[in-house]
């Protein structure tokens, strides 16, 4: 009897440790997947990095900035020597593509992009090769020559993105404007917002597109006294062909096509 209850208690024993093992081992999983897969669900890459397309050119040159690595759906500011030249959110994967226009004050040699998202930035560099045509004073005649650039001479506006539906957000960059005055946006006439240029001629801005535009082509026109410069726009959708369904749910002559289903026994 002894040796019976000696062997049912160390049962017991075994079975109380393989149960509080088993339960730690299926505790321990769930968590530690949940973890890992927040960890791939909320974050980026970990390294942003961005390219430049192309990476080096005169002044007003149109460079496409790729980002990669980012933190989703957050904003991205696009600067240039520190000078902000456009905002664009990344996407889901932690990318974004955005645009700028090399500032007409730029000196030759090279200038840091930088893409910032909080404490996540990454920059690269732009060359500048060439002044362009700018409005300049020469020096001395001496080997060192100094230019005072007061504008381009030809202003010029861009837009981050040229197509989408009504409500959404454009970027616009102007430059070769009069410095420091006021430039006048509008969308097809309609009026949209004011800015006003740096010492240098340029702004920056953002507008949204009205919505009461119908789809098809738009001209986005700065204008700045005699002054004026515009772009094409693309309106993809608008508010009214949200209701487009309801237009075509009212089937037209239906009484005709019940006459059509009768003629028939005239010729019975």
């Amino acid at each position: 009897m002894r040796n019976l209850s000696k062997i049912t208690l160390l049962s017991f024993v075994f079975i109380v440790i393989g149960l509080s093992t088993i339960t730690t081992g299926l505790t321990s999983v769930p968590v530690f997947a949940i973890k890992e897969k927040n960890q791939i669900r909320t974050s980026g890459s970990g390294n942003p990095t961005i390219s430049l397309n192309p990476s080096s050119g005169p002044v007003a040159t149109l460079v496409t900035v790729t980002g990669n690595g980012f933190d989703p759906f957050s904003t991205v500011v696009i600067s240039i020597e520190g000078d902000t030249r456009d905002t664009v959110t990344s996407t889901s994967n932690g990318r974004f593509n955005a645009t700028f226009n090399v500032p007409s004050t730029s000196s030759i040699g090279d200038h840091t992009v930088k893409a910032s998202q909080g404490s996540n930035s990454a920059s690269k560099t732009f060359k500048v090769t060439d002044m362009g045509n700018p409005k300049a004073t020469q020096g001395s005649r001496s080997s060192s020559k100094t230019f005072t650039v007061t504008s381009s001479g030809v202003p010029t506006i861009t837009l981050n993105s040229t197509s989408g539906p009504v409500g959404a957000s454009v970027n616009i960059t102007g430059i070769g404007f009069d410095p420091s005055s006021t430039v006048v946006l509008t969308f097809n006439d309609t009026d949209i917002i004011t800015v006003t240029t740096s010492n240098n001629g340029e702004f920056f801005a953002n507008f949204t597109v009205p919505l009461s535009s119908p789809v098809g082509f738009a001209q986005v026109v700065a204008t700045q006294g005699s002054n004026s410069v515009s772009n094409t726009f693309i309106v993809t959708s608008s508010l009214g062909a949200t209701s487009q369904p309801n237009v075509t749910a009212t089937a037209p002559s239906s009484p005709n096509l019940s006459e059509k289903m009768i003629l028939p026994d005239i010729f019975a």
